[in-house]
């Protein structure tokens, strides 16, 4: 990775916003500001509004500098917020680019993930807070924003320094007895000592496992598909279970043409979250559109864990299925209730909501992965570190319990093999002790301007 050069992004997601940001960092990034900006808005740091110069024209911006150690990159760093729109946000990239080319400054744009591996490489944060940035760009829901904030959270971090340092003091006293095994009574550590440290290591990254959640656990919500044929009230339903209009309604069949998604929260459990999922009404195709569309719907309805089945009124209802909850629509238009059903509803009448939401919950509930208060969140990584580290010191565990009744360390070259080992897995989570692919492994996955 090229750490001599200053590095530019736009640094805000995709598309039109009210404000943009273009972040840049690097020992040459206040000097990319002078052609564009006043020299006196660049001696101190701070946030200050400006004029940022493009051209023939000057856009209002906000600016942020931030100098060397105390930034996020540990560099010399500025963020732009200008108005975002992206042809703009291009343009000021472009410009400061230019002005570096011209004036031979070493800047360049950044690839995924560099801000975050140059805020890592200079000690600003651990390897797991940067894997829980990566965390937070890809959340798509509530409980995984949350699942990103408790990996930032350093607390796995800690963990690993405590039993690291334990690990590292119990393996140099036993190397230092193999140093000193031809004197007479040296006895770097006793055998009783040793075990009490291992135990206390294993304890701790036992502890750590049992009460964890695996980020992809947290990021595989469960499937709830509102299905049934055109105009059975699917899309009103949606909305009415999201509270809020997120599909289009109409009366006209073949309104929802793609596959909505969104998270939809359990009430009744903290953090607990499924994904409802509105798909096209069954109908023949009569186009390559209309058969693209059935097709989404019919992977949608394979993928679910749990279906809804929207009946309209005078239409008749399937058998029972475990994995199916029948729901009669618009039961505002017809007289009685239905007896073939497991629910109707009336959205319009704000009739039998509350009861569907409890079945869902009901049928969701044992495959929601939740956040308990003290629960610690995992990337599959740091948990196969874990995993690794806590065997190899209960094989060592096993071996010094064999010892106990010669009262030595039998073998201690074998026993310190399997520290070390221990310690370069539990090394892993922090990016102490790693080798480079797990550090391309974890930055390759971030998105450019993070």
């Amino acid at each position: 990775m090229d750490l001599n050069s200053t590095i530019l992004a736009v640094s805000s997601p995709p598309g039109h916003s009210t404000r943009g940001i273009v972040r840049c960092s690097g020992a040459d990034a206040f000097k990319l500001l002078v052609p564009r900006l006043s020299a006196e808005l660049l001696i101190e740091r701070g946030i200050r509004s400006v004029r940022f110069r493009l051209a023939e024209v000057s856009v209002p911006a906000l600016l942020s500098l931030t100098p060397a150690p105390r930034s996020y990159t540990g560099e010399d760093s500025f963020e732009l917020q200008v108005p975002g729109h992206p042809h703009l946000l291009g343009r000021v990239i472009n410009g400061l680019l230019e002005d570096a080319h011209r004036g031979g400054l070493n800047a360049r744009p950044a690839g995924p993930g560099e801000f975050t591996a140059r805020a890592f490489l200079s000690g600003r944060i651990k390897l797991a807070q940067a894997e829980s940035v990566a965390a937070l760009v890809a959340a798509r829901s509530d409980g995984e924003i949350q699942a990103a904030e408790r990996m930032r959270d350093d607390r796995l971090g800690r963990l690993a320094d405590i039993v690291t340092d334990t690990l590292a003091n119990a393996l140099a006293l036993v190397e230092a007895g193999i140093d000193f095994t031809e004197e007479e009574d040296v006895t770097a550590i006793e055998l009783g000592d040793l075990q009490d440290r291992i135990k206390k290591a294993i304890a701790s990254i036992n502890d750590h496992l049992s009460r964890s959640v695996g980020l992809e656990s947290l990021q595989s919500l469960p499937w709830v598909v509102l299905e049934g044929p055109a105009n059975a009230g699917k899309s009103t339903l949606f909305n009415a279970l999201l509270c809020r209009e997120r599909a289009v309604v109409s009366g006209m069949q073949g309104t929802t043409r793609d596959v909505l998604i969104e998270p939809l929260a359990l009430s009744g459990v903290q953090n607990a979250e499924v994904l409802l999922i509105d798909v096209a009404g069954e109908e023949s195709p009569r186009t390559h559109l209309d058969e693209a569309m059935q097709e989404a719907a019919s992977m949608a309805r394979s993928r679910a864990d749990l279906r809804i089945r929207c009946i309209p009124p005078h239409e008749s209802s399937p058998s029972a299925e475990d994995d199916v909850i029948r729901v009669a629509t618009m039961a505002d238009l017809i007289d009685g209730s239905r007896t073939d059903v497991d629910l109707s509803i009336s959205v319009k009448q704000q009739q039998g909501l509350d009861e569907l939401r409890s079945m869902i919950e009901h049928r969701m509930i044992e495959r929601c992965s939740r956040l308990a208060g003290d629960a610690f969140v995992l990337a599959p990584r740091q948990e196969a570190a874990l995993v690794a580290s806590g065997k190899l010191l209960q094989e060592a565990s096993s071996l010094l319990v064999s010892w106990e009744s010669s009262g030595t360390l039998e073998a201690p070259e074998l026993i310190a093999g399997l520290i070390r080992d221990a310690l370069d897995s539990i090394g892993e989570i922090n990016g102490v002790i790693s080798p480079d692919e797990i550090l391309d492994r974890v930055f390759s996955s971030f998105c450019i301007g993070k």
